[in-house]
């Protein structure tokens, strides 16, 4: 199992000791390039160590499932993005799969999750939608965070993103978003902030209260609490470097293809494109 390296006299060891021994679910919301891998595995590290089962839906995990020869043809990447079919196909299942993970595990159990929410990625695990997954989404039980590092920070972890992908030291680093991706998503989130009213300027760098302001609208639904980071961890090792005592969720080949026929049979090209285009009008 890997090592704490939280400062135990700091905000993020506090909470994350609570949200470790008192949840039933927790997601960490945000941009790539805000530390939730590490964070992931800190938390699910305390977990254990109090005795909890550690679960484990990650948007990468839950994305490749979907990503099959047949539907990566019909569905591709366009510039290393996910195709808007798949992306809200993962979200779909995902409601479901939280759903059933509830009602097959006692509260020994622990769910932890990680949602980008950016462009549509898992954002549906937010949205107050009309089925079995949404008691539970919203109870108290189940905490969205949203670590926000300093700029400082946010800085630090650039620098480190850049050096894992040039060296990675985990198969998962050499996927990880690259710098100049992580510019255009915070990018991404300035232009919502601004189209929201939430900020004066779309072309802004990186801004800690611009960023928690766009992810507490889109957690607007949801029992969620701002993290703030400013401190630099330094991992023993990759931050992906995780051993949990539970599962990690992942949807069948059956499964797939049915959310892929459900997503087939209910929009159009058109339908699908404006839905995920305008994900974050709630």
């Amino acid at each position: 199992m890997s090592d704490i390296i939280l400062p135990t006299d700091s905000n993020i060891y506090t909470t994350f000791q609570q949200l470790a021994a008192g949840q039933r679910m927790v997601f960490l919301a945000g941009l790539p390039g805000t530390g939730k891998s590490l964070l992931i595995q800190q938390l699910a590290v305390l977990a254990q160590q109090a005795g909890r089962t550690v679960h484990l839906l990650q948007w990468d995990v839950t994305r490749a499932a979907f990503e099959t020869a047949v539907n990566l043809h019909t569905y591709p990447e366009i510039d290393g993005v996910t195709h808007p079919a798949i992306r809200k196909a993962v979200g779909l299942w995902a409601r479901t799969a939280v759903h059933r993970w509830h009602q097959t595990h006692d509260p020994h159990h622990l769910l932890i999750g990680e949602v980008p929410l950016i462009g549509n990625r898992l954002t549906e695990l937010t949205q107050p939608l009309d089925d079995a997954a949404e008691p539970l989404l919203s109870d108290p039980a189940c905490q969205f965070i949203i670590p926000t590092p300093s700029r400082a920070v946010r800085q630090v972890i650039e620098e480190a993103r850049a050096r894992s992908i040039a060296k990675p030291r985990h198969e998962k680093e050499e996927r990880d978003a690259r710098p100049n991706v992580l510019q255009m998503l915070w990018q991404e989130v300035a232009e919502i902030g601004y189209k929201l009213g939430l900020n004066d300027d779309k072309n802004l760098a990186y801004d800690p209260g611009v960023y928690t302001a766009v992810y507490q609208h889109l957690l607007q639904h949801r029992h969620h609490q701002i993290l703030p980071i400013g401190i630099v961890l330094n991992p023993n090792g990759s931050a992906y470097t995780l051993q949990i005592n539970g599962t990690e969720l992942a949807a069948t080949p059956t499964e797939v293809d049915a959310i892929m026929r459900q997503i087939e049979q209910t929009y159009t090209s058109d339908a699908l494109a404006y839905d995920v285009k305008n994900w974050f009008q709630l």
